[in-house]
C-alpha cells in the first residue's frame, strides 16, 4: 500500500511540476518501505529481551543506521541489474537523508518501542494474590414428589442407596422409594464420594448403611445394608468398594 501510494504522490507531483514520470524508477524507489518489514520484525525481538530504556532506544538507533545504508545499496544493485543507468550510492543516500529520514526516525523510535516498554511495565505490576474461591459442598438433601405431589426435603444421609431407572433413578429411603429426575452419573458428582460410592453400573450405595459384604467367588460381592437389602457388587467397583468400606468402618482393637 505504501508503494502505492509512493507510486500515486510521485505521479501527481510530475503533472504539477510538468516533468517526466516514471513508473519503473518509482518503483525502485518505492522499495524503501520494504525494508521495514525484516528490519521491524528484527527489531521486535531483540526489543523484547531487551528491559532498559536506553537499550530499547539503541536497538532503534541501529536498525535505523542500518537501513539508511542497506537502501542505497539495494538501489544500486536493482539498477545495475534492471535498468540502463545506474544510480550512485551516495546520491540515493543523500536522497534518503532529504526525503526519508524523519519517517524512518517515526517508524524505528516511536511504535516498537513505547510497545515493548509498556509491555515490561506491564509485567513489573506487582502480581495479584488470587483468591482461592471455595468449591460448592456436596448436597445434603434432596427435593422429591410425594404420592399426592407434595414436595419433600430428605437427607441423602438417610439414603440406603440409589439404583438407576432410566431416564430417572429411585432414591431407596426408609419411608419409601421415590423416583428422581436425574442420572446416576450426574447425582454422584454432586454426593460426597468418601460417602456414596458406585457398586454397580446401576447401584450407588450409602457405605455407612453397609453392615457386611462376601465374596462371590469370582470376583464379585454382595453386600447386606441396615434394611436387609442385599446388593450385588461387580468386580470393576470392588476394590473402590472394599476401600471405602474398611475406612469408613474401621475401628481400633486392642
Amino acid at each position: 500500500v505504501l508503494i502505492c501510494l509512493t507510486v500515486a504522490i510521485d505521479f501527481l507531483f510530475a503533472q504539477i511540476q510538468n516533468t517526466s514520470f516514471y513508473l519503473s524508477e518509482s518503483l525502485l524507489f518505492g522499495t524503501f518501505w520494504l525494508l521495514f518489514f525484516p528490519l521491524l520484525k528484527i527489531q521486535f525481538r531483540v526489543s523484547k529481551n531487551t528491559k532498559a530504556l536506553p537499550g530499547i532506544i539503541l536497538v532503534a538507533a541501529i536498525l535505523a543506521g542500518i537501513h539508511l545504508f542497506i537502501y542505497p545499496a539495494m538501489v544500486l544493485i536493482l539498477s545495475k541489474i534492471f535498468f540502463n543507468h545506474t544510480f550512485s550510492f551516495w546520491q540515493t543516500f543523500n536522497f534518503e537523508i532529504t526525503e526519508h529520514f524523519i519517517k524512518l526516525i517515526i517508524v524505528y523510535f516511536l511504535p516498537v518501542p513505547i510497545m515493548i516498554i509498556y509491555e515490561n511495565k506491564l509485567l513489573q505490576r506487582p502480581n495479584i494474590e488470587l483468591i482461592d474461591i471455595p468449591q460448592p459442598a456436596f448436597i445434603h438433601s434432596l427435593i422429591v414428589s410425594d404420592f399426592n405431589n407434595k414436595k419433600i426435603a430428605i437427607s441423602t444421609n438417610d439414603v440406603f442407596y440409589f439404583s438407576a431407572n432410566s431416564p430417572y433413578i429411585n432414591i431407596h429411603h426408609p419411608s419409601k422409594k421415590y423416583l428422581y429426575s436425574a442420572t446416576l452419573k450426574s447425582l454422584q458428582t454432586q454426593l460426597d464420594n468418601k460417602q456414596f460410592i458406585r457398586i454397580h453400573k446401576s447401584y450407588l450405595v450409602n457405605i455407612s448403611k453397609v453392615i457386611s459384604y462376601q465374596s462371590r467367588l469370582n470376583g464379585d460381592y454382595d453386600l447386606l445394608l441396615l434394611n436387609n437389602t442385599s446388593l450385588r457388587v461387580t468386580r470393576n467397583y470392588a476394590a473402590i468398594f472394599k476401600s471405602a468400606f474398611d475406612s469408613h468402618h474401621r475401628f481400633t482393637a486392642k
